[in-house]
């Protein structure tokens, strides 16, 4: 055969088995690469099912002979967007009476009518209506300062707004993305010198007021810079811009500065103690909302009268608080990778103790003016500005009449007040109501702290025209003035001695006015008068540790948290010296505590910590037993009720899996109890309707007010109606779970969620929050008040551990969601990655069974936060007792969980764990339509389904092609062309 035949022989051959086989080659190819590109997105989607479902509007279970007439709860409104209305309504009446007029020179405030603006700084036009992150609002639609400014009646300088919105000033625009972030804000105003002399000559013709105002952000993720900056002390830039506008007053071009503070963080204000720029009024709006900033205007056009108190101490210096001597993460010393997790090297000590905020101001002071506890030569006035509850109205207001009584059959102190407004225009008051304990010899000898003065009261009266008067009484509970004893009695205790009770207008004004009392005055340094016909005394003959050793439910309490004071934990030998008011100079925390690793240390830090030998052998419970009771048959029941075992019995281990381990935003639905499932969701400031936003019509909702603007209106009627509009909210976007409102402290001005939190004080968040949660829960959502507990920074939060004493644990951090569980008909808590001492919040037996669920009663769903590390672990959350579900977008709790299957201890906590789980969904809004003859039905997501069709079925089409591949190759090697070929190689081999 010569070269040009075998040329034509090969080409025929290669033509016909291309022919042959190659279409079944190229689809095997084909399917395999979108097979295995399927597999993957399968993998994906199925792990993360719960967020596409949030982001698509999708569902895991479905409702067979839906029960029109089973409406649990309904709506307070017929349609949807009357809710969002009236919520439009409130935020900006929430808004009228949280913000605090701090300042107010010669009458600054208010404007005269029509009078003409001119609003400085490039916030003006990028104004803070809500934090960033998780609770992140959607205030897209919310009116800017120009449109409230000229609603409320105003000329605003048009050339002004527009160098800021978009002329050379919009480029120093700050970010407000709503993403959690990893870094603290930083601040980016205009400088001067961008200004245009056109600019600058445009604010002569509005220059009845120079507006100014001041933003900061916060977010979860991150604190706000207090090491290498100061982000909550004004920057170059702003004093700069400042500086000119007092010369501009100066030189007449315009007639009063007006500073409008817009932050959920405590503004440091060192500029107004010497007023440097020669500012006329302040007014603290913190975050506004979706209809606040309308109210801010109104304010400032006195259509509305400020009544709102400050629920934070303002300080010419943030840094004198005690608690930012230890508000830095500190790393183990001996720490070394790999011998302890990387999420648990890190931890912090509260020094402070109890002395956090005005606690410690306070406190300080009067022991200065009394001489006591080497007070030191400190000088109230040169840190705080603008005491805890100090707020200004444009009318005037006195107190008489106080009187208190002791109601001893119930452990009740009634104190009684009368308010007169004896200004020229119509104003609401709030009055606080202030006690102190005796601090005794014991108290010292056993390490209990007090602070001066304890906010345990408050009321607010309505408006009240020129002349009216209106009593008002305060109830006191004993329980709010007895002190925590941790290393004595191990108990609530309360003190011998004389107790005062003074109604007052702030946190100053309250211990002014016992020291005025106590027989103080000017000239041992008060500076303030006070007034003692304000203070009511009582006495308690002999120290008490009993009357208060039994919790509301009558639960015995005893220390359950001593493992996270390093001065009662076993694991380590060092201790750590509290700050005390015996005293000050010689407590007051400076050098940073050094813990080192101990092998007890290094073994609480592990990753889990459940060890079987631990606990005594039980009985491996029931499951999968015949379907005799549904989730239906269990609804209005108790929770102690016998039915729940029978219902429980029918659970498979399975399904425990699935309810306890995925519920990143769902919970799911479990088809042997006919329990429906449930939409989830986080709402500090209201229904986060803008994280999961796939349908918003359907997530309709109010964007508040940061929750210390609520706080600050002390108002719990309006509490009630935040909580209302929030329950009706959920009801209309089928949440039945809610993950806030959020309870944590603002331990520090720096505290990166502090818009999330209602307050510096315990007390008042408690309070606050009570009434918003009872309101919420009676729409049948579920709340999970977040983060329980000591979440009060960012830094480090996914697995810092925090050292502290139990009485500031219980009377500060604690005390904000003891009084929403125990009479808000609070059900649950979202728990914090802080670890406590060395155990994960979690983890920790004493907190979440000793206190939540025996002392405090709390018997619904508790959730984690979203599990982003392993020691967020689902034995260890179970074993502790408090725990019941996982907020868990990885599957690391559903992995975890079965490799205890036949771990009988372990199952019977999962067991007692999803009885909190269906006591909660069985008395929610998820039971909506769900009636005797319901079928739940659980159901694949629809786009998990789609993708799982189309991986199967390229699968198949891989397959297929590839045994038809081998098939048409096997055949064309008995073909005549094969043959033919093979005869050509062989007659050329020969040749």
């Amino acid at each position: 055969m010569d070269k040009k035949e075998w040329k034509q022989a090969k080409k025929a051959y290669k033509k016909a088995k291309h022919r042959a086989i190659r279409p079944w080659k190229g689809m095997s190819i084909f399917s395999a690469i979108f097979a295995v590109v399927f597999i993957a997105v399968f993998v994906i989607c199925s792990t993360f099912d719960n967020t596409l479902a949030a982001f698509t509007s999708g569902t895991f279970w479905k409702l067979e002979n839906e029960d029109a007439d089973a409406q649990y709860f309904t709506s307070d409104f017929d349609k949807v967007e009357d809710n969002v209305a009236y919520g439009t309504d409130l935020c900006q009446r929430v808004e009228a009476e949280g913000a605090a007029l701090l300042m107010n020179e010669n009458d600054a405030l208010p404007l005269k009518e029509g009078a003409k603006v001119s609003t400085f700084s490039n916030s003006s036009v990028n104004i803070v209506y809500g934090g960033t992150g998780s609770g992140n609002i959607d205030a897209s639609s919310a009116d800017t300062w120009k449109d409230a400014l000229e609603s409320a009646g105003f000329s605003v300088n048009k050339k002004l707004w527009d160098f800021y919105e978009s002329g050379d000033g919009a480029e120093y625009a700050s970010d407000r993305g709503g993403t959690v972030t990893t870094a603290g804000a930083t601040t980016s105003e205009v400088p001067w010198k961008v200004y245009t002399d056109d600019v600058k000559k445009s604010v002569e013709k509005y220059g009845d007021a120079a507006l100014v105002m001041i933003s900061r952000v916060g977010g979860e993720g991150a604190d706000a810079t207090y090491d290498k900056s100061n982000y909550l002390a004004l920057d170059d830039n702003e004093k700069d811009m400042l500086s000119n506008l007092a010369q501009m007053k100066k030189d007449g071009q315009i007639k009063k500065v007006v500073l409008l503070i817009n932050s959920a963080n405590a503004l440091q204000v060192d500029f107004l103690k010497d007023n440097t720029y020669d500012i006329d009024a302040v007014l603290w709006i913190g975050d506004v909302g979706i209809s606040g900033i309308n109210a801010v205007a109104e304010i400032l056009a006195g259509k509305v009268n400020p009544s709102g108190s400050l629920v934070d101490t303002y300080c010419y210096d943030n840094y004198s608080s005690p608690a930012m001597a230890n508000f830095t993460p500190v790393q183990y010393e001996g720490y070394e990778e790999g011998v302890i997790p990387d999420s648990a090297d890190t931890y912090m000590i509260y020094q402070e103790g109890i002395y956090v905020g005005y606690k410690y101001y306070e406190t300080r002071y009067e022991d200065g003016i009394m001489q006591t506890g080497s007070a030191g030569d400190y000088v109230y006035g040169d840190n705080v500005a603008f005491p805890f509850g100090y707020g200004l109205s444009y009318t005037t207001f006195d107190y008489s009449n106080y009187s208190l009584s002791y109601d001893e059959a119930n452990h009740q102190y009634h104190a009684k007040v009368t308010v007169t407004n004896t200004g020229k225009v119509a104003g609401k008051e709030t009055v606080q109501l202030y006690v102190q304990s005796p601090y005794t010899t014991y108290d010292v000898e056993n390490k209990v702290e007090k602070a001066s003065v304890s906010l345990v009261g408050f009321d607010k009266t309505q408006e009240l025209e020129p002349g009216e008067s209106q009593e008002l009484e305060m109830v006191v509970d004993g329980a709010d003035i007895a002190s925590y004893d941790a290393y004595g009695a191990e108990t609530y205790i309360l003190d011998a001695g004389t107790y005062y009770f003074t109604a007052a207008t702030d946190a100053h004004n309250a211990v002014n006015n016992i020291l005025a009392a106590k027989g103080y005055s000017a000239e041992n340094g008060m500076d303030g008068q006070g007034n003692a016909a304000l203070v009511g005394s009582w006495n308690n003959p002999t120290l008490d540790t009993t009357t208060y050793a039994v919790s509301a439910n009558g639960t015995e309490i005893t220390n359950q948290l001593s493992d996270s004071d390093l001065n009662l934990y076993e694991g380590t030998e060092q201790n750590v010296t509290y700050l005390s008011r015996s005293d000050w100079e010689g407590t007051w925390p400076t050098d940073t505590v050094k813990i080192a690793l101990t092998d007890q240390l290094i073994e609480d830090l592990q990753l889990v910590q459940y060890d079987a030998s631990d606990y005594d052998e039980v009985e491996m419970p029931t499951m999968g037993a015949a379907q005799e009771l549904t989730l239906y048959d269990m609804i209005g029941l108790d929770y102690e009720d016998p039915q729940w075992d029978a219902l429980l019995d029918q659970l498979t281990f399975d399904e425990m899996v699935s309810l306890i381990g995925d519920s990143f935003h769902w919970t799911m639905p479990v088809e042997s109890v006919q329990a429906p499932g449930s939409r989830d969701e986080n709402g500090p400031q209201g229904l986060t309707a803008s994280l999961f936003n796939a349908d918003s019509s359907k997530m309709a909702a109010t964007a508040f007010t940061s929750e210390d603007i609520m706080a600050a209106t002390f108002n719990r009627d309006l509490m009630t109606e935040i909580g209302k509009v929030i329950g009706n909210d959920c009801l209309s976007a089928n949440v039945a779970i809610l993950y806030g409102p959020g309870n944590n402290i603002h331990r520090s001005p720096y505290g990166g969620r502090n818009f999330e939190y209602y307050s510096e004080d315990g007390f008042l968040s408690g309070e606050m929050s009570l009434y918003e949660v009872a309101a919420i829960e009676s729409k049948g959502v579920h709340v999970v008040m977040k983060h329980f507990a000591l979440n009060d920074c960012e830094q480090d939060r996914l697995g810092l551990g925090v050292w502290l004493p139990e009485q500031a644990a219980r009377e500060i951090y604690l005390k904000a969601f003891q009084a929403p569980i125990e009479e808000g008909n609070g059900g649950g808590v979202m728990v914090a990655y802080t670890r406590w001492g060395a155990i994960w919040s979690g983890g920790n037996k004493g907190l979440m069974t000793g206190i939540l669920r025996n002392e405090w009663g709390s018997q619904g769903l508790t959730i984690t936060d979203n599990v982003l590390t392993k020691y967020v672990n689902g034995v260890d959350g179970l074993m502790a007792g408090g725990i019941s579900t996982f907020d868990a977008m990885l599957p690391y709790i559903t992995n975890q969980l079965p490799e205890y299957e036949n771990d009988p201890v372990v199952v019977s906590a999962m067991r007692e764990a999803c009885h909190h789980d269906l006591y909660a969904i069985a008395n929610s809004v998820a039971m909506n339509g769900v009636g005797e003859n319901t079928l739940v039905k659980a159901v694949e997501l629809n786009l998990v389904r789609i993708v799982r069709i189309v991986m199967i079925v390229f699968i198949l089409l891989f397959v297929v092609s590839l045994l038809l591949f081998i098939k048409k190759k096997k055949e064309f090697k008995k073909s005549q062309a094969y043959a033919d070929f093979q005869e050509a190689k062989k007659a050329r081999k020969q040749k």
